[in-house]
């Protein structure tokens, strides 16, 4: 029989635990900051995620306990992903971004990536599935209404099932009981471990206040035990998963222990995969997810949109772009919680100000005024550039030519403030028009071949060149 054994993360690293003999040995070193675990049983892989790196990563176990061929399943659009877990029937990932907000899904390899469920999130923080019944939870501390939600594996049918916890409760891990068909997870305000069947009735606590359980962290199941990492003490437990009866520390950590993982077949039980048919693609175009009562439901990836026939994706490439400090979304437009394309977000982004897209190229456009840069980007996420660096403070107005393949922008340089014109790749850059008092915006019209820019009360206009400039209107109050 396989011998189960403990995976677990500490920051900088992913170690494994013998469940019996408790010697343990290093799977992955040299991470920067890992959080979340999860594994694919049949295909020995193992996923985490890197909240400094803003990754997610996944390697192949090897029988002699070593992980190899690491590679990178997603890398863009990622704030800081705190939950993972792998669907080991239909074959994808389904992670939590806490800053984001959102659940997103992709394949195994990170392919056909979709936003899944978005907003009325407030600190969203673990995620499990049981994909037998095509059924998802998560936790959310938000502080004012703490609580554990769920909804199908396609994302349909979402509801809050558990809140009835003090205000301020810190529901932290969260993991599923497949053969009592329930769920567990930890509350670090309480120090306490509870379980609920899955519609989150029958709500037991079954340990509390225990020297090992003062801020637990994540949690999983084996047998008749649940396991946890716990923050003040640096431990990892376990004790009956009934009754809290019989406490015993499996590991003291040299560092905070973060998520663990069970590895055995019994973690991941098998039924029959509706997505099966079509090479994993069931009855769907693109991506397919299990629905509750185990039906297949077809979604589709970024730029994608699911047509009436509710199995066939269509190219959408019109979407709502809109920038705020340290992200820029594309939003499906009857629907502005769900991201239509990978989110921007930190590192790549500081403090950004105006965006603006060149559709031709499929690129945006975006001003950063604490790096003091204009970037660009592919839609997709991909051929992150900075195009202008030098010589623009207080950077202001962005506007793309796409007809002449020019960029423009306002910037003030020696208590001058100008419109600058460049070249998309930042070179042949040059300033047209010079002694703006007050500028705001700027917006071109490559058609007319006009430039318009607001300076104080009035509203100017200008050939592209900067020639013939004149006033459009006077005294407009503060027009943006």
């Amino acid at each position: 029989p396989f011998e189960a054994f403990i995976i677990f993360s500490i920051r900088h690293e992913i170690r494994r635990i013998d469940l019996h003999k408790r010697d343990y040995s290093l799977l992955v070193p040299g991470l920067r900051n890992t959080i979340a675990l999860d594994f694919h049983f049949n295909q020995s892989l193992l996923y985490w995620t890197d909240v400094v790196e803003d990754r997610i990563y996944r390697g192949k176990l090897s029988e002699s306990g070593g992980v190899s061929a690491i590679e990178v399943v997603v890398e863009h659009g990622l704030a800081t992903p705190e939950g993972l877990t792998v669907d080991w029937i239909a074959g994808n990932i389904y992670w939590i971004d806490s800053n984001l907000d959102q659940i997103e899904v992709a394949k195994l390899d990170g392919s056909l990536r979709t936003t899944l469920i978005a907003g009325a999130m407030e600190h969203p923080r673990a995620i499990a599935l049981d994909p037998r019944y095509g059924i998802l939870f998560w936790t959310d501390w938000d502080a004012n209404f703490p609580r554990i939600e769920s909804a199908s594996m396609s994302g349909a049918g979402r509801k809050t099932i558990y809140k009835d916890m003090k205000t301020g409760a810190w529901p932290n891990g969260l993991t599923v009981d497949h053969f009592e068909k329930r769920i567990v997870w930890t509350d670090a305000r309480s120090d306490a471990i509870y379980s609920a069947l899955y519609d989150g009735t029958g709500m037991i606590e079954i340990i509390r206040g225990h020297e090992y359980l003062s801020h637990p962290f994540a949690v999983s199941l084996y047998g008749s035990e649940v396991y946890w990492t716990d923050w003040r003490t640096n431990t990892l437990s376990k004790a009956n998963k009934w009754t809290g009866q019989n406490v015993s520390v499996i590991q003291k950590t040299s560092a905070q222990p973060f998520d663990l993982q069970i590895y055995h077949p019994s973690r991941q039980p098998q039924a029959p995969n509706p997505c099966a048919a079509n090479d994993g693609k069931g009855p769907c175009s693109h991506m397919c997810l299990i629905n509750h009562n185990r039906s297949a439901a077809c979604a589709c990836p970024h730029l994608m949109k699911l047509s009436s026939d509710k199995k066939t994706c269509y190219e959408m490439k019109k979407f709502l772009l809109y920038a705020r400090r340290s992200e820029i979304r594309g939003v499906d437009i009857d629907n502005p919680y769900f991201n239509f394309i990978t989110a921007f977000t930190v590192p790549d982004i500081d403090d950004v100000t105006v965006i603006d897209f060149d559709a031709s190229e499929e690129r945006l456009y975006w001003t950063d005024i604490k790096t003091q840069t204009i970037k660009r980007a592919f839609i997709n996420g991909t051929g992150l550039e900075t195009v202008i660096s030098r010589d623009i403070q207080s950077i202001r107005g962005l506007a793309v030519d796409w007809i002449s393949r020019n960029l423009y922008w306002i910037s003030s340089e020696f208590d001058e403030t100008q419109i600058n014109v460049a070249r998309l790749d930042g070179s042949l850059k040059t300033s047209i028009i010079h002694g703006i008092d007050k500028p705001q915006c700027l917006a071109a019209h490559p058609v007319r071949g006009k430039l318009y820019w607001t300076d104080g009360n009035t509203i100017n206009m200008a050939n592209m060149d900067g020639s013939n400039s004149k006033i459009l209107f006077q005294n407009q109050k503060e027009p943006v």
